[in-house]
């Protein structure tokens, strides 16, 4: 069978999203079928198109024997709202194209976000008479409303109705979470074209690792309590509550705050950070594949935090790295949120609501007392991981509806 995939990041970018597309492209090859993946040129997260690679209308390789097809789309270093319109609306016309010199195909899937994808993979499907499966990653356009960055009641609207116009139109929808699912049936969804199917962790790649290590090391963590953050540092990351907390704690000197990555608060969280005086929080841009496994052994405790207004419509991906990795989640969300359900279902952590900093640190500095605790959430979290959320588990149910899939007769 000849699956095509759309998604704007694939290999070689190292971000989450980029490698779990690698990795289901991959794990479908290995089951036997033939894959197309259309992305855009490689350029996440500096927004600079990757060495060796340039930002053409059409342009095509194979990876680990998946066909990519790449097409142009507008890539800027900055970061405001407008440059960030244009990526993702420039991307998704442009995968239209992309979507058709694939040739024949048997059936396909998009990603979302970014929201307008739909419209260029519906299209395909139409044109080439193939059934379409969506994978809804994050509720748009609810995720940009609550993050404050679509405002517009106009532009909020049209992008609802698109929505909305997606979800009728795709074949089947997976969805990440089961409140999700909840979400697209208070939308008017049938419930038979949904399916929850996990964000998956690679647990042969990210596996319990000793403490002590060359990261630690390196960044001088030896004997610390360490706290790891790794992943984009944006609107919905609420990471000013973590400097604020660190602030109360900075008179604890063995209590350290890792944050790996980048995003459009880095630098206002850097320079909060900075006029508080903080020695306790550290920086680093995003690290290697390797050198994150590697970061994610050397941690205590991972860190997952979202606003109180994202907490319902975003399931960071990061938190199965952690549990993978054998660490306990300090998730920072809504107690009613999918990242705190999670946690408390698989008893892997621990969750302190979002804008309560004196909270966050109180519980910083009572888990960094209670070593069997964090060592117990790390394996209850491992063994959920290996049931439930594992790449060979998820892969294995996305190959089952693909396969289901491709009889279906209308699209």
């Amino acid at each position: 069978m000849h699956i095509l995939i759309m998604g704007q990041h694939y290999a070689p970018e190292e971000v989450s999203g980029a490698v779990l597309a690698r990795e289901l492209a991959e794990g479908l090859l290995a089951r036997g079928h033939q894959v197309t993946f259309v992305t855009a040129a490689p350029s996440y997260p500096q927004d600079r198109v990757f060495e060796g690679y340039r930002n053409v209308f059409l342009g095509r390789e194979v990876l680990n024997g998946v066909r990519v097809i790449r097409v142009w789309s507008y890539i800027s270093p900055s970061r405001s709202f407008w440059a960030r319109v244009l990526n993702y609306g420039t991307f998704s016309l442009m995968a239209l194209i992309g979507g058709l010199a694939a040739g024949r195909v048997d059936v396909m899937m998009s990603a979302s976000p970014p929201l307008p994808l739909g419209l260029s993979a519906w299209l395909v499907s139409r044109l080439r008479r193939v059934p379409w499966l969506l994978r809804v990653e994050d509720l748009y356009p609810e995720t940009a409303v609550n993050a404050g960055v679509l405002q517009n009641r106009f532009a909020i609207r049209f992008f609802e109705w698109m929505e909305k116009f997606i979800y009728r139109k795709a074949a089947h929808i997976s969805l990440i979470s089961e409140d999700f699912r909840q979400n697209l049936l208070a939308k008017g969804i049938s419930a038979g074209k949904l399916s929850v199917l996990p964000v998956w962790a690679d647990a042969a790649f990210i596996r319990p690792r000793p403490k002590e290590n060359g990261f630690r090391r390196a960044h001088g963590l030896a004997g610390k309590f360490v706290l790891l953050y790794a992943g984009n540092m944006g609107h919905t990351s609420a990471l000013e509550e973590v400097i604020e907390a660190a602030r109360l704690l900075k008179d604890e000197k063995e209590i350290v705050f890792v944050l790996i990555g980048d995003g459009v608060r880095r630098d206002a969280l850097k320079a909060l950070a900075l006029r508080y005086g903080l020695e306790n929080v550290r920086f680093l841009p995003y690290q290697h594949r390797e050198v994150y496994a590697e970061a994610l052994a050397a941690a205590d405790v991972g860190l997952v935090t979202l606003n109180a207004a994202s907490s319902r419509t975003s399931l960071p991906s990061k938190i199965f790295n952690i549990m993978a990795g054998a660490r306990p989640v300090l998730a920072v969300a809504e107690i009613a949120s999918v990242a705190a359900s999670l946690v408390q279902s698989e008893r892997c952590g621990v969750v302190v609501p979002p804008a309560q900093p004196a909270l966050l640190a109180d519980t910083v500095k009572a888990l960094r007392n209670h070593a069997a605790q964090l060592e117990e959430w790390g394996v209850r979290g491992r063994a959920a991981l290996e049931a439930r959320y594992s790449r060979e588990v998820c892969l294995d149910a996305y190959d089952a509806i693909f396969r289901a899939l491709s009889n279906f007769s209308e699209c």
